[in-house]
């Protein structure tokens, strides 16, 4: 008997006893109902449930058959704690090469979002970190001081880039900007209820670094890239 997998580009997270769900290959986040809900998460745990739910699942996408062995590498992140934003640094003039940097990070991430779908995007992301890390065997050891003050200059330089700022254009810009600089970073996605919202962060160990604490910790990461 064939034994379904969760779809590699959905992931969900539990926000108030409901499942929410992210779909980054329809770029999209939805729930199911209930019973389908329910269903689903005891077939993810072992269970065996009635034929016609688990056909259900495979009929809308949700489960597939795996195409792969499970490696069991899916990324994780800890709570956040800290956030360099609120870190008190002494800051010094920017170079222009920095502002060139960032600049240039942000136009090409906005000009991909307008003509790739998210998945292509994070997709990519993830390649460059897997070149960084064949190229090199690890990436660089890095102290907190270094990394507040990578994410500081980013910040700042993000401010003279004259496009509006998003969480998903700025986190992934950032990321990028960090990873030229062989630090390496996740994208955080992260859900809040009542009202939605949907929210993306960039994070190292337990500090969040382009957010406060306060606004990070109100959403339920997602998906962690």
């Amino acid at each position: 008997m064939t034994r379904y997998v969760l779809r590699d580009d959905l992931s969900y997270c539990r926000v108030d006893d409901r499942l929410v769900f992210l779909d980054v290959g329809d770029d999209r986040y939805f729930q199911l109902p209930f019973l389908m809900e329910q269903a689903l998460v005891a077939y993810l745990d072992g269970a065996e449930c009635p034929g016609p739910d688990i056909s259900t699942l495979v009929e809308r996408r949700i489960l597939v058959e795996p195409l792969h062995p499970m490696t069991g590498d899916s990324p994780s992140i800890e709570p956040v704690i800290r956030s360099a934003m609120e870190a008190s640094l002494p800051s010094r003039k920017l170079r222009v090469s920095e502002l060139m940097e960032v600049f240039a990070i942000v136009l090409i991430t906005r000009i991909k979002l307008k003509i790739s779908t998210l998945k292509n995007l994070l997709d990519g992301l993830a390649a460059e970190r897997r070149i960084q890390t064949a190229g090199t065997g690890a990436l660089a050891e890095f102290s907190e001081r270094r990394l507040s003050e990578a994410a500081a200059i980013f910040r700042r330089a993000r401010l003279y880039v004259p496009i509006e700022m998003r969480c998903l254009l700025d986190s992934v810009a950032m990321t990028k900007f960090l990873l030229r600089r062989r630090i390496h970073a996740h994208v955080v996605f992260g859900i809040a209820l009542d009202p939605f919202s949907a929210h993306c962060w960039v994070q190292v160990d337990d500090i969040v670094l382009n957010d406060t604490v306060g606004n990070a910790i109100t959403h339920t990461p997602i998906r962690i890239v």
